[in-house]
């Protein structure tokens, strides 16, 4: 270890405060212009010189706003339900069964994450189309697990890799059936990692913009994402003081979400990455 002098400290302080301000910045802006009346909204003020909610009351009472709120909800949460379900038994599979084909299954899904989302959402699309799911929800969540199932999947076989094949072993040897073992044993132990890939897929599907505008073209059924998009941005004008303040609003479930999980989320994204 070498010594921390006080240059190194200076650094460290100066290199921290540079990064606050390329993360904080933004938010701040952000918040800034949600404060301030549309007509006001190219003015140069940084400390909120005119304070107003009304922007905030616009979209809080916006049932548009809230119809996005709805779709979003609903896509976000069902496709994070699915997709770590599928992760947790492929996980579980790929971890702790031998068979044929299984590391060469293994590379193949991972190798997909590898691609552009475009790409992806070219073969998506064609495929929702050929089977008739296209501005469905069915074809956005479908896509979304597609797209976070790599992760999800090796997320969750770092954790299980983690867990001695000794407790299934005496679970058999009690007379416990492969169900048992599977859902009181196995799972109920791999809870952070869990968590983990469900954090990560809501986020993903809450976030999304490219796949959700080109999947969903029924402006009822839009997401958030691409519903304040075409809300608020125009051909020839642009609602920012609006846009900001929805985009405020609509952080808050995920912001929620990570505060209250952040500990089994850490810790499942950390799993397998020291080997004892």
């Amino acid at each position: 270890m070498f010594e921390k002098t006080r240059g190194f400290r200076i650094f460290v302080i100066v290199f921290a405060v540079i990064i606050g301000i390329f993360i904080f910045f933004p938010l701040f802006w952000m918040l800034n212009t949600a404060l301030k009346n549309p007509s006001q909204t190219y003015s140069v003020s940084l400390f909120f010189s005119s304070f107003t909610i009304e922007n905030f009351k616009k979209v809080i009472f916006d049932q548009q706003i809230l119809t996005y709120l709805k779709n979003s909800l609903l896509v976000s949460f069902s496709s994070s339900f699915l997709s770590t379900i599928v992760a947790m038994f492929a996980g579980f599979s790929f971890s702790k069964f031998r068979y044929r084909g299984r590391t060469s299954f293994m590379s193949i899904i991972m190798m997909a994450q590898a691609f552009p989302q475009a790409i992806l959402l070219l073969t998506l699309y064609i495929m929702m189309q050929k089977l008739g799911m296209d501005g469905s929800y069915f074809s956005l969540i479908l896509s979304y697990i597609a797209f976070v199932l790599p992760v999800g999947t090796w997320t969750l076989k770092a954790y299980f890799d983690q867990l001695p094949d000794s407790l299934i072993e005496s679970a058999k040897v009690d007379g416990a059936s492969w169900p048992v073992i599977i859902f009181k044993i196995m799972f109920p132990l791999a809870i952070p990692g869990v968590i983990s890939t469900a954090i990560y897929s809501f986020v993903w599907s809450w976030n999304d913009l490219l796949y959700s505008l080109t999947l969903i073209t029924e402006d009822s059924r839009r997401t958030l994402a691409p519903g304040l998009v075409m809300k608020y941005m125009g051909e020839f004008s642009n609602n920012w003081a609006e846009m900001m303040a929805a985009s405020i609003i609509v952080s808050v479930p995920v912001t929620l979400i990570f505060i209250f999980l952040q500990k089994y989320f850490i810790s499942g994204l950390t799993a397998g990455a020291v080997k004892e």
